[in-house]
């Protein structure tokens, strides 16, 4: 099978074409003193200050954190509710590659490469809230291999799926960089990579989940139940097709000038598609939540709050 190395004229023109794009895309364009920019520079420069600290001096430095307390809200923002919203690209390669739904094929690409850039953001994101993130790589290593553990398991649902999401996107750059033969070598994957990406993000969705089932003591006993890995699994699938259409429609408005012809004609009817599938499985949801609330016989915590629990 042929493949593109380093001595094939191809490689080099897609390297030099790659080039020529950052270049032309990290050229300021317009005026580079704006309200936006003096208000982003200062953010990074305070976020560089904490980061600073957070390194040389701990996570306690910087959080409330401790060893009876290692986890704060921003756990529930950067990492489980984040990757809920990343759970677009799963849901729509299903769609178009599974149950062949032609008509969201257009947005497959940008979708599986939004999900492939928020995994990589939650990743360095759990750098930072690990108290010593040089060990973020024992679970890969061997050096904490525990199959019974949840985090162990999230760990390695998190690499794997990302490498899949890539794997997933990669005939697209190979397209632009213009290596025909590694594309078509590439796209022969695409199928085998969905369904293990569908499979992780199945497992890595609910196991979040579970996570919360350890900490019984934290979670109210209104919204605690064993079914807690179905209900994120099924809140992921609305929750990233809403991030899917917030983000497109954003796209189609700032973009609709660089978008294909496809996307741009088809773009109200994907929209309403997709939102049709959220309200439907926002549905199955509620339907859930009741059942497993009168399954569970909560009445009495109905009127409990945070202060009287």
């Amino acid at each position: 099978m042929a493949t593109v190395t380093a001595d094939t004229p191809g490689f080099w023109n897609g390297t030099r074409r790659f080039g020529r794009f950052l270049a032309g895309e990290m050229k300021p364009r317009g005026k580079i003193v704006t309200p936006f920019n003096v208000i982003t520079i200062v953010i990074m420069a305070v976020a560089a200050v904490i980061l600073y600290i957070r390194f040389t001096q701990g996570l306690g430095a910087v959080t409330n954190l401790s060893q009876d307390v290692p986890w704060g809200l921003w756990i529930g923002f950067d990492v489980i509710t984040g990757v809920a919203f990343a759970g677009g690209a799963y849901v729509l390669c299903f769609m178009v590659y599974i149950l062949n739904q032609e008509k969201y094929h257009p947005i497959v690409r940008v979708t599986v490469l939004n999900g492939f850039l928020a995994y990589v953001f939650y990743a360095g994101a759990l750098l930072l809230d690990l108290g010593r993130p040089w060990n973020v790589i024992n679970p890969i290593i061997g050096n904490s291999f525990g199959v019974s553990s949840v985090l162990f398991l999230v760990a390695w649902h998190f690499l794997l799926y990302m490498t899949a999401e890539l794997l997933e996107f990669a005939p697209a750059i190979a397209e632009w960089a213009g290596w025909p033969r590694l594309r078509r070598w590439l796209n022969r994957l695409t199928l085998g990579a969905v369904i293990f990406g569908i499979t992780l993000s199945t497992l890595h969705q609910s196991g979040l989940g579970a996570l919360y089932m350890m900490a019984r003591d934290k979670v109210h006993p209104l919204w605690y139940s064993e079914f807690i890995p179905i209900l994120f699994f099924v809140s992921s699938i609305f929750a990233g097709l809403s991030m899917v259409i917030f983000e497109g429609s954003i796209t189609h408005r700032v973009f609709h000038h660089r978008v294909g012809e496809d996307l741009e004609r088809s773009h109200d009817s994907i929209v309403r598609g997709l939102a049709r599938i959220c309200a439907g499985t926002l549905f199955v949801y509620l339907f859930l939540q009741v059942l497993v609330f009168v399954h569970g016989q909560k009445w009495e915590y109905l009127a409990t709050g945070w202060g009287t629990w």
